[in-house]
């Protein structure tokens, strides 16, 4: 299939979240930070939302059909954020002295390596795409969720502030 009439094909992305959450990404529609994302903890979800914006840039170059040296760039750069933010959010859990720390690495480096293989393929940007997203939402929603409720079930101090969606 050739790289213009791929993109015919890639209108709107179904999502199917492990949670059973079924969200419907419109490819015309800018993606959106939502408060109930945040996990209160003001770093992470700073980053959380930067995270975001890169994976609409990828969206809008994908809807404006642009051409893979800008995808691949787009691509790029947000493995090289997500490299960032996850020694980042990596740096903190051994901090705090999370138990699960090897298990949520192990998780980073499943989106690392998927974003390694996609920045070469020009046939699957949609689904690459709709991974990135699912993966995000998905890990936001159930693995960092569980840096918070460990932090205040151990009564470890730190300064939430759930929701607000302006830290």
């Amino acid at each position: 299939m050739s790289f213009n009439k791929y993109f015919r094909h890639c209108n709107t992305i179904f999502f199917n979240l492990k949670s059973g959450i079924y969200n419907i990404m419109d490819i015309n529609k800018k993606i959106t930070w939502k408060a109930e994302w945040n996990i209160g903890i003001n770093r992470i979800d700073f980053e959380h939302k930067i995270f975001l914006e890169l994976i609409d840039s990828l969206r809008n170059e994908i809807k404006k059909n642009s051409t893979w040296e800008i995808l691949s760039r787009i691509i790029r750069e947000i493995e090289k954020y997500a490299e960032f933010h996850f020694i980042s959010e990596e740096n903190f859990l051994f901090f705090i002295d999370y138990p699960q720390y090897i298990e949520h690495q192990e998780a980073h480096y499943i989106l690392l390596e998927r974003l390694n293989i996609a920045k070469h393929k020009v046939d699957d940007l949609c689904e690459l795409l709709e991974f990135i997203y699912e993966w995000f939402i998905d890990h936001t929603l159930k693995e960092d969720i569980k840096i918070t409720e460990y932090l205040k079930e151990n009564g470890k101090e730190y300064h939430f502030s759930k929701g607000s969606g302006n830290e």
